[in-house]
């Protein structure tokens, strides 16, 4: 049996469909592994934020309890490795804050992606609150004076 030998046009229409063939479906792949790119980017980031919030109440609560100096600041973690990531700590012990003078404190942490880097929160930038609040006790002040 002779298989007939296919011409060089049929052979260029053969490979023109078959090219269209591959792109209907590696289009929406491509699309599709971009997006999965950028939905992993921005989750990692997501996840930084939370860990340095996170990590940055812990160093409030504990610098508070230790020392009850109710100061607010502002800053990055570049020491960190992340100077594009910022915070605000807020503390106050007044009665419009959830506080009680004296004796409790409420302590807000923010941190955001400054992505302009103008070290200034946007509406459009990503952000992380946590808020807590301690009590002033003897038994904290002391565990941290030394026996």
């Amino acid at each position: 049996m002779n298989k007939p030998i296919p011409r060089a046009g049929q052979t260029m229409l053969e490979l023109i469909a078959a090219t269209i063939v591959i792109s209907i479906a590696l289009v929406p792949a491509l699309k599709l592994t971009r997006t999965r790119i950028a939905n992993t980017e921005a989750l990692e980031r997501a996840e930084t934020r939370l860990a340095l919030c996170t990590g940055k109440l812990e160093q409030e609560l504990a610098y508070t309890t230790a020392k009850w100096e109710l100061n607010s600041h502002r800053g990055n973690f570049s020491s960190l490795g992340q100077p594009d990531v910022c915070f605000q700590v807020s503390k106050s012990d007044a009665l419009a804050a959830g506080g009680r003078p004296g004796s409790l404190v409420a302590i807000d942490v923010l941190v955001w992606h400054d992505d302009d880097g103008n070290d200034s929160l946007d509406s459009d930038e990503q952000r992380v609150h946590l808020a807590t609040k301690i009590a002033k006790l003897e038994s904290y002040a002391r565990e941290f004076d030394g026996p």
